[in-house]
């Protein structure tokens, strides 16, 4: 299927999703937020796919919701409610995809931008890049999960002053407060993605979605509950043919063949 604001290359275990609105900035809009909806139901299913990366075209990751449909949506509430909880669903469906999303943030990304990126499992930006929260410059507050996530990731100090200030962040800083874990020169932004993605693709898919999902579960919960949750994923992955093919790999000093079995 062919998309006007969206763009996706697969190569069988890793895709690459670009934000393709050069005009302004790959900014968010009504057709973006269907086409975002619809191309994570076909990831969702697809089984051979190992790892996401989310980026943009030309110098921006994504500057931002379009503000003309911001401004329209103030006159029309309800239909923009509707509208943005559909872009609210799109992060927690990243989140919940069973495979790693890597945010290559090239270039700006800015308000829903951001939000898409702190939806991501992990972010790296180019050393020219810049991140922010300028909703309250504009008279209103980050809406699509950007508020709730960020203080998860940075903590509530670096949050507020993020958001209440509503400064963009550099790389520099960006990486000093944890919001990305690897700065990558502009040029090589991609590269990097893809340096991680293979890294994670030679170990076993099951381990990894395993470690996702327990990783996020366990942020939720108490730390006894955790660890009991953990230690059940542990030994249901135990019994797997992909557990016995590692071990056996192990010790016969070669590279395991896994099966996602």
């Amino acid at each position: 299927m062919s998309y006007q604001t969206i763009q996706y290359d697969n190569d069988g275990q890793v895709a690459v999703l670009t934000f393709h609105r050069p005009e302004a900035r790959n900014a968010i809009n009504e057709v973006m937020i269907g086409e975002l909806d619809d191309i994570l139901k076909n990831i969702a299913a697809d089984k051979e796919l190992r790892v996401l990366i989310l980026t943009g075209t030309g110098k921006s990751f994504v500057a931002g919701g379009d503000i003309s449909m911001i401004d329209k949506g103030l006159d029309h509430p309800y239909d923009f409610f509707l509208l943005h909880d559909i872009l609210c669903g799109i992060g927690g469906r990243l989140e919940r995809l069973k495979i790693p999303v890597i945010a290559a943030i090239n270039g700006a990304a800015f308000g829903g931008g951001l939000e898409l990126a702190l939806a991501c499992d992990f972010r790296i930006m180019a050393d020219t890049a810049q991140l922010g929260m300028p909703e309250a410059g504009l008279g209103i507050i980050p809406g699509a999960g950007g508020t709730a996530r960020l203080a998860r990731i940075i903590g509530r100090e670096q949050a507020f002053l993020m958001e209440m200030t509503a400064d963009p962040v550099g790389a520099e800083d960006a990486f000093r407060i944890g919001l990305v874990s690897e700065v990558a020169p502009q040029e090589e932004i991609l590269e990097a993605a893809h340096h991680l993605a293979r890294r994670i693709c030679v170990r076993a898919p099951a381990a990894v979605s395993t470690i996702k999902r327990a990783i996020i579960m366990a942020e939720n919960m108490p730390l006894e509950g955790a660890i009991d949750y953990c230690q059940q994923a542990a030994m249901l992955l135990g019994v797997t043919e992909d557990a016995r093919e590692g071990m056996r790999a192990f010790l016969e000093k070669r590279s395991p063949i896994w099966k996602g079995k």
